[in-house]
Order: structure tokens, then sequence, then C-alpha cells
């Protein structure tokens, strides 16, 4: 007969091997966190820098974006090399305002508008959607920390496959990264890969693309398009409430 004190070392050790076998993590589980991080921040404070490579040819885009929900958001964006040019979306919670959404349209260089509109306070996801052919890009990151409900699902329809690839190091921590196939449409079949790398706290710190095209009019021979978006931005940091100046 097994004595009170075995029965109880046995339990104990038991209790502590089960501890130490490492819980099996998912894609689905990872991303739900991170989803969840963003649509429940009350602000959001940082950088995300883009660079896109195709045949020696780099292109690069710098994003800052602070927000206060619902209604306050400061959306700067800068094109860098031989055809520079900036985009600026900004509301102060009562106006907002953005870039006329192409060279060919009359008026104004930048529209403004109520944030009240029939009624209806429109918050942040909307007033980006409002801007969505004013900017210089959009992206998954930008899309994921603003958490605009039909970005996301065009986001997740965009991977074809989805596997969670374990812990890497990117510059210098720890990470978790998730990769697959993707597809730019939805409808189309894959044509290239995808990778996201986020924290254990959830926060997304770079989503990249490799994507294969072909040019006639150049070659007939694939390119690779490669494009990362390395991001800075912290759930809950301090915003600059002078940055929410609308500039009409």
């Amino acid at each position: 007969m097994i004595t009170l004190s075995i029965a109880l070392l046995l339990t104990l050790q038991s209790a502590q091997q089960e501890a130490t076998v490492p819980v099996k993590e998912s894609a689905s589980q990872i991303l739900s966190k991170v989803f969840s991080r963003y649509a429940g921040a009350q602000s959001i404070s940082g950088n995300i820098k883009m660079s896109q490579t195709a045949r020696g040819v780099t292109l690069s885009i710098n994003t800052d974006l602070q927000y206060d929900r619902p209604s306050r958001i400061y959306l700067h964006q800068i094109r860098y090399g031989n055809n520079p040019k900036e985009w600026l979306l900004v509301s102060d919670g009562k106006s907002f305002s953005y870039n006329k959404p192409n060279d060919r349209s009359f008026g104004r260089d930048r529209y403004s508008e109520l944030v009240t509109q029939n009624g209806v306070d429109q918050k942040i996801s909307e007033l980006y959607m409002a801007s969505e052919q004013s900017l210089g890009e959009l992206n998954a990151i930008l899309d994921v920390a603003i958490c605009q409900p039909s970005r996301l699902n065009r986001l997740k329809a965009q991977w074809a496959t989805i596997k969670y690839q374990g812990r890497v190091t990117l510059n210098g921590a720890l990470v978790k990264k998730i990769s697959g196939q993707y597809r730019d449409d939805p409808n189309a079949p894959a044509n290239g890969e995808f990778g996201i790398y986020v924290t254990e706290e959830g926060d997304f710190v770079r989503y990249e693309t490799t994507q294969r095209f072909v040019f006639p009019t150049i070659s007939n021979q694939p390119v690779d398009v490669k494009t990362t978006w390395d991001s800075t931005l912290k759930v809950g940091e301090k915003t600059n409430p002078s940055l929410y100046k609308v500039i009409g």
C-alpha cells in the first residue's frame, strides 16, 4: 500500500512534469490574441517602415501613427525615392481632413469633413476607410492596429495557408513567427508567401510578403517582389495631442 506521503509526492511530481510540458500554440490562437490586443487598445503610438524591393530597386514608405479612440487619429506617410510624396489623415475628434484621392481630382489638395455625420459619430476605423484612396498605402499592420472589419476580413482571406513556425530571433528579440502561402487577390491562386512576427504580449512587429509577377513588356521571367513592414507601434502609449491639428 502506498502511504499518504508517497502518494502526495507522486502527485506533486506529476503536476510538476505537466507544468514543464510546453503548451502547443496554433497560428489562430496567436492571431486571436493579437487582434484582441489591438481591438481593445484605447491609444496607440509608433511607426511603421515599409521597404519594397524588386530587381535591385527599392521603394520605401514611412508611416507615423497615433490614435486615441474613439475618433482622434494622426496618420502621416512619406514616400522616399525618385518620386517622393506625403499623405496625412488627421482628426481632432470633431472634424478630419485627408489628401484628395488622386492627382487628377479637382478642387483643393485636401478634403475636410465632420466626424459626426447624420447624427452618427464616426470611429477611427471609419475615418481610415474614408481616406482609403488618399493614403500612400494601406498595409496589414495598419489594418490590425486600427481594426477595420472589412480590411481584416480581406487580410485573412489573403492567407491561403497558415502555420505557426515557432519562436525566432528578430532584431535581437525572441518573437513568434507565422507563415504561409499568400495571394493578393483573395479569389486568385497563391502567388507568394507571407510572414507574421509577433511578441509574447501580442505586438505585431513585422509583416513580410514575397510575390512573383510576370511583366511581359519587360521580360517573360518571373520577378520576385519582396515587401517588409517593421513596426514600433505600442499599445497604450501616450500620444501627442498637438498632432491632432486638422489641416484643411
